[in-house]
């Protein structure tokens, strides 16, 4: 059974006449008939009732049951046809620690997902260890952190560097400058932070360790500022987020904190199917952190 031999019985049923279906299809009536006793051949029975000499036809039985299965089938054909003509969508996994998700590259995920670029994209946040054992099994295909960590098959690329600064309540009474010794942790609202931040921290506070509280979301730490003399040490691009939706006074610090280093991670045994999709995504990353949205937010 073949598209043409479905085709012409399909004609047929609406025409109920040899001579029109064969002018409709651009094809002589002897091609119909043949076309016709290939399909009754193969299906193995008979289709349509024609009087000897006569071009007007009826259906049997199962001609009728047939025009149902005739039609899906036609149309399962088109939907293939089409299928084999379109790009196959690729599949991306990117996962990103919380803050840089939520702060820097919002943007970005929702222009890949408006645009028509052939990529199914999946994002998810996960703690900096766990992208990197992620990446290292293939679960996902890039990883977006703070930390460059050292795993067998784990490849970091510098993507760019910020600087921290001191967030607080707009009513709290800190300055546009701060030092380390005018804040008292027991305000603080100590947020996630890199390793190098932790060595900072403990030189500034090391005996009031014990004093502060802790958030690991950036959503969590939205609703902790309407208290007035609480404070937090983030990067640049978190507080700019919050000057948007929350009103916050920033002060740079006199006595600079480490730099926060995004890094984008990748396995350095890419699998084959992975590579154009890769590609795609690390062209629009490029191009998305030459916007005035993306560097307005980390400056």
């Amino acid at each position: 059974m073949n598209l043409e031999q479905v085709e012409t019985f399909l004609v047929i049923t609406q025409t109920k006449n040899l001579s029109i279906a064969a002018k409709n299809l651009f094809i002589s009536q002897s091609a119909v008939s043949h076309r016709i006793r290939n399909l009754e051949e193969k299906l193995g029975c008979k289709l349509l009732i024609r009087a000897r000499g006569e071009k007007l036809v009826s259906l049997t039985l199962k001609g009728e049951e047939f025009i149902e299965i005739a039609t899906r089938w036609k149309n399962l054909w088109n939907e293939t046809k089409l299928w084999t003509l379109q790009e196959s969508k690729m599949n991306l996994k990117v996962a990103s620690i919380d803050s840089l998700n939520t702060c820097v590259f919002s943007s970005l995920y929702k222009d890949l997902i408006n645009s028509n670029n052939a990529i199914s994209l999946n994002v998810s946040s996960h703690w900096s260890k766990t992208i990197y054992d992620l990446i290292e099994s293939h679960d996902i295909d890039i990883g977006l952190t703070l930390n460059s960590l050292k795993y067998p098959n784990a490849i970091a690329k510098p993507l760019f560097k910020s600087r921290g600064v001191v967030i607080s309540s707009k009513s709290s009474k800190y300055p546009e400058i701060v030092h380390p010794n005018d804040l008292k942790t027991s305000n603080e609202i100590l947020f996630s932070y890199i390793p190098e931040y932790e060595i900072w921290h403990n030189f500034w506070w090391e005996y009031d360790q014990n004093e502060y509280s802790s958030v690991d979301t950036v959503s969590l730490l939205f609703t902790m500022f309407d208290l007035e003399e609480k404070w937090a040490v983030v990067p640049i691009w978190i507080a700019r987020v919050f000057e948007k939706i929350h009103p916050v006074k920033i002060s740079e610090l006199s006595v600079s904190p480490p730099e926060y280093s995004c890094y984008q991670v990748s396995n350095r045994n890419l699998i084959p199917s992975k590579l154009k999709a890769i590609k795609k995504f690390s062209v629009a990353l490029e191009a998305y952190m030459k916007t005035d949205i993306f560097l307005s937010s980390i400056k």
